[in-house]
């Protein structure tokens, strides 16, 4: 091939060359012809550039991310209710006014129980958290006691507890909760799980004609998960209301409590 020829085939060859490549810079300053990366900008020019796209995925993985956690979180605490060693414990009996007035505390296994539910021996001594509630329960018309020493074993004290209470004082209902955890908040279900009581929105021990709540006075819609706080005053009706009923708006509880 003459010399010349060659020359200006290489021309034409750099030249092509670069118009493409001015071509290509185009293409990627506007987001364009990236398909193979799947990274494209939608054409029209209303469409969000590709890193923006970018932002929007990574946004959506974190709430995916944190549902995950939140349901996996509730499903074992869940879990740890149906656990059978909680299941074994709980009562699903009636009551006798004469023979069995309330139900009594049961102590079986009440270690095993702390493990399910997330619970640990109480630190009363130490406890850096340290609350009380109070608990009227009326169950068919009639007030039941809350008996005394819930959750205090020989060998073990549970976090959620009650003390030993002169009945004709009127001090009896008062939940304990002592822990060494500063965090820690307990459930009115817990109480009940450590109690021995089955318990449930319909349901308490073996009354199923329906279980309101009222903390202060006001009705709560969810009394399985109502977490107990300071000095609430905890009203509970399952099935019949008492003759005048009104729930407890306030409880005035011992000093020092």
């Amino acid at each position: 091939m003459p010399a010349a020829a060659a020359g200006t085939i290489g021309v034409m060859g750099k030249a092509k060359k670069a118009a493409t490549n001015a071509k290509r810079a185009r293409r990627l300053g506007t987001g364009e012809g990236l398909v193979g990366d799947r990274v494209a900008a939608p054409r029209g020019g209303g469409g969000l550039p590709w890193w923006a796209w970018l932002a929007v995925g990574s946004a959506v993985v974190a709430v995916v991310a944190v549902g995950f956690v939140l349901i996996n979180g509730g499903s074992a605490s869940a879990k740890g209710q149906r656990a059978p060693v909680i299941q074994r414990r709980l009562s699903h009996s009636k009551l006798d006014p004469i023979s069995e007035p309330t139900w009594p505390p049961d102590y079986t296994n009440l270690s095993g129980a702390l493990r399910a539910l997330g619970l640990t021996v109480s630190l009363e001594m130490a406890a850096v958290n340290h609350y009380h509630v109070h608990l009227t329960l009326y169950v068919d018309g009639r007030q039941v006691q809350i008996p005394e020493l819930i959750g205090i074993a020989p060998t073990v004290t549970s976090e959620v507890h009650t003390h030993t209470r002169n009945v004709d004082s009127g001090q009896h209902g008062i939940i304990h909760i002592e822990s060494g955890v500063r965090s820690f908040r307990a459930t009115l279900l817990q109480f009940f799980d450590i109690w021995g009581v089955y318990f449930s929105d319909r349901c308490l021990g073996g009354y199923c004609t329906g279980v309101h709540v009222w903390v202060d006075g006001k009705p709560v819609a969810d009394p399985v998960t109502l977490v107990l706080r300071s000095h609430m005053a905890i009203t509970m009706v399952v099935g019949q209301r008492p003759p005048h009923f009104a729930p407890v708006k306030s409880w005035t509880f011992p000093p020092g409590e």
